[in-house]
């Protein structure tokens, strides 16, 4: 394995620990629940939990729900987060059907729960994040660990 390979994996490991707690200024002026029912099926196509993208536009693929109330809420972001405090966040533009999720858990009300988008990460600087995902909902923020990393080279 090369220097670099083990570089990237000691970075995402110390950032999976850490995945998930990023104190940002909403998250201090909103009730926080943690949802154990969500997962980033994919990063560019890819289904691994470390995955290595360049720098330019990027897709994010999976599904998330409101494991305490059982809802879907509307707005769903992906949160990267470093190893030192820098933390970005993308918003998912809109939420998709997932029959799979529904059929899952027997719950009809979890169809919209799914999420496609693309986002540009050309602005981000080269390195290991972690991520995990937000769903702000009617004063409330609802955060939801993946065990996901993303290197952009």
């Amino acid at each position: 394995m090369s220097q670099r390979t083990l570089a990237a994996l000691a970075s995402a490991a110390v950032l999976a620990v850490t995945a998930g707690c990023d104190p940002d200024d909403s998250a201090s002026r909103t009730i926080t629940a943690f949802s154990d029912k969500c997962s980033l099926d994919t990063i560019d196509g890819k289904p691994d939990p470390l995955v290595r993208v360049k720098a330019g536009v990027v897709e994010f693929a999976g599904w998330a729900v409101d494991s305490t109330t059982h809802t879907v809420p509307a707005t769903l972001q992906v949160f990267l987060k470093d190893s030192g405090s820098f933390s970005y966040s993308l918003e998912a533009s809109h939420r998709i059907d997932r029959p799979d999720v529904a059929a899952a858990f027997k719950q009809d009300g979890f169809l919209k729960s799914g999420f496609l988008f693309q986002a540009d990460l050309s602005s981000l600087k080269p390195g290991a994040y972690a991520l995990s995902l937000k769903m702000p909902d009617d004063g409330r923020l609802v955060s939801c660990p993946v065990k996901k990393n993303i290197v952009i080279d």
